[in-house]
């Protein structure tokens, strides 16, 4: 790339984000939700982007209905082929954890312009693990990671295979088009050898998406055992790329020209936490190949009484021990959830355990942590993997996967379904 071609995309950078910055402020519309979401990142209408990338100010709302499909090996499986957006490569770098403390030893929240942090909305008044997001600010948690990104920034999916984006908008761009936190999945990616390379004439760091689709984004991971990743700040045309350790995670974070500041509380927001702000246990109550059901059965369902405050939707990956992504639906929409999987069928399936191996392990499930007015929380788990014994689990007896109950469920980012046989795609898929 010349130094004419790099200087015109960062005026052409200068010049749109002065423009976003004088944009009115969009109204928030009760009941809208947002990605992977209504939008299909392959539209046409995406194709057209600028040459330089740019941070878009008003939120985009994305869901798991725009994921792309296609059916996978002999055993019908349905690959969703959006991606964890893993783009490091590994080293022994010594991990870099500046920024994330503050002089105390604690680290720093992100606050508003007096200092003090809004009023939030917890399941539990009074924690000091997370205390009130800033305002204009949320809460994301990945694994037992939890950090503060502009409430704009949605939950998305990484591209799978960035290395293969030949140019925006062809069969391999699933990029999303505005900043986003990246969601944690277990999907097949095919095994394709593809290196393009055009447009890659940046640090190694930033991974391999053209330039032309850069978007601020945080991305948390936890390598394998023994693996590490580098640690440390690197600067492209303005885009601030920065990597820290937290325990055995590492945590990404990528911000574009002008947004350093955002880039900085991000970091400083960095902190572990035994739940997420709806309630949702950090830890996977379940061990690697344990079935997917209570340990212990309750005194009554958690289906019956009455109708919930709230529930969270908790996602799970065994083999990492963690919480992969959640949400929370109230009032009318808990209600409604409820009753239809009370409505469904008493009894497994759909399964076709012809399809599986015996003993496979699920590699990831759902439980939906019910809240009541003055009540402990009460769980239901949802096995949707692999080929057997599918189903809404309360520890008394278990409801089959139904439209009705399930849909709700996998609705949006980050609680989607990433792979997953055709028969309970059929359900549970949009």
């Amino acid at each position: 790339m010349s130094d004419f071609e790099r200087e015109e995309r960062a005026f052409r950078a200068a010049l749109a984000r002065a423009a976003d910055g004088f944009e009115p402020r969009e109204l928030a519309i009760p009941g809208v939700s947002e990605e992977s979401g209504p939008a299909d990142l392959s539209d046409e209408t995406e194709k057209a982007e600028e040459k330089a990338p740019v941070r878009r100010k008003a939120p985009w709302i994305l869901a798991a209905a725009a994921a792309v499909l296609a059916v996978v090996g002999l055993g019908g499986v349905v690959a969703n082929l959006q991606t964890d957006g893993s783009s490091g490569g590994e080293s022994t770098a010594a991990s870099d954890a500046s920024g994330v403390e503050d002089s105390g030893g604690a680290p720093k929240a992100l606050a508003d312009q007096d200092g003090a942090a809004p009023e939030g909305t917890y399941r539990e008044p009074g924690r000091t693990d997370l205390p009130a997001p800033a305002e204009g600010n949320r809460w994301a948690v990945r694994y037992n990671i939890a950090f503060q990104v502009p409430e704009e920034w949605a939950d998305a999916t990484a591209p799978a295979l960035p290395e293969c984006i030949a140019e925006p908008g062809d069969q391999w761009d699933t990029v999303p088009r505005t900043p986003y936190v990246a969601n944690i999945t277990n999907r097949p990616v095919p095994r394709i050898a593809c290196n393009e390379t055009s447009d890659r004439d940046f640090p190694p760091q930033f991974g391999k998406v053209p330039f032309a689709l850069w978007q601020p984004y945080v991305l948390i991971e936890k390598p394998g055992k023994g693996a590490s990743l580098q640690t440390g700040s690197w600067e492209h045309e303005g885009w601030l790329l920065t990597r820290v350790q937290i325990e055995d995670a590492y945590a990404t974070i990528l911000t574009g020209p002008g947004d350093d500041e955002i880039n900085n509380q991000v970091k400083g927001s960095l902190r572990t936490t035994p739940k997420d702000p709806y309630g949702c246990e950090t830890a996977s109550p379940l061990a690697e190949g344990d079935p997917v059901r209570p340990k212990t059965e309750p005194s009554t369902s958690p289906l019956e009484g009455d109708a919930p405050e709230s529930i969270a939707l908790c996602r799970y990956e065994p083999s990492s021990a963690s919480l992969t992504g959640s949400r929370e639906i109230t009032d009318t929409d808990a209600a409604g959830l409820v009753k239809a999987i009370r409505s469904a069928p008493r009894r497994s399936g759909p399964n076709t355990p012809q399809n599986c191996a015996p003993g496979q392990p699920v590699t990831a499930y759902v439980i939906l942590r019910i809240f009541r007015d003055g009540d402990t929380p009460k769980d239901v788990y949802v096995n949707y993997e692999n080929c057997a014994d599918h189903g809404f689990y309360d520890g008394i007896t278990v409801h089959e996967l139904t439209a009705a109950a399930c849909r709700p469920v996998f609705a949006e980012a980050p609680v989607t379904i990433y792979s997953v046989q055709d028969d309970v795609a059929k359900v549970c898929l949009s």
